[in-house]
């Protein structure tokens, strides 16, 4: 046997054992027999039987993270809520109670499903909800805010909002407007002030 097929051999008893590296093998060699190796190696791998996906593995891995993150609220969330075995009217009756807004459950609800569906701006939600979100989800913040703006309002083309610029006098119709506008509380300063 040359020296050639024993490194093929070692190479394909390590890779059935685990993951095996072409590059410790090929280093082993040079010239001729360098090529012949590479040659080889890659007509196993392209034939060798794939190994089982393993869930657990994945889901453990920062790979699992990056996905989500590219796939965006709508996917992410529900997921999610559904790996911690919530219902959505149970998850919304937590998220109020860590944010200190109990009793204020629909208006959370309504934030909430605007985020599982892609339509509440990632950049309005503050750090405080998703925070509090990613204890009951199992998930950290950083993940939920990536997939917030990798797949919410923000790539659909809505940029965050310009800084308001003050009025220079109030018109008069204004105070009728401010009378019929609801005043916003806490809970809108949290799904969309951004604090």
């Amino acid at each position: 046997m040359t020296d050639v097929d024993a490194l093929l051999a070692e190479f394909i008893a390590a890779d059935r054992a685990g993951v095996a590296d072409p590059a410790t093998y090929l280093a082993r060699v040079s010239g001729v027999d360098r090529l012949e190796l590479e040659a080889l190696i890659d007509g196993y791998l392209a034939r060798a039987p794939r190994r089982a996906f393993d869930g657990a593995a994945f889901a453990a891995s920062p790979a699992a993270g990056v996905v989500a993150a590219l796939e965006g609220w709508p996917a992410l969330l529900p997921r999610l809520r559904e790996r911690a075995r919530l219902h959505p009217a149970e998850l919304v009756a937590r998220l109020a109670a860590e944010l200190g807004v109990g009793g204020r459950e629909a208006k959370v609800g309504a934030y909430y499903d605007r985020m599982e569906r892609g339509t509440l701006p990632a950049f309005g939600v503050s750090d405080r909800v998703l925070e509090a979100l990613g204890r009951i989800v199992g998930e950290s913040a950083a993940v939920l805010r990536a997939a917030g703006m990798s797949g919410g309002a923000l790539a659909a083309g809505v940029a965050p909002p310009a800084p308001a610029l003050a009025p220079r006098r109030a018109a008069p119709a204004a105070a009728e407007f401010a009378a019929a506008v609801p005043e916003r509380d806490e809970v809108d300063a949290l799904f969309t002030g951004g604090i």
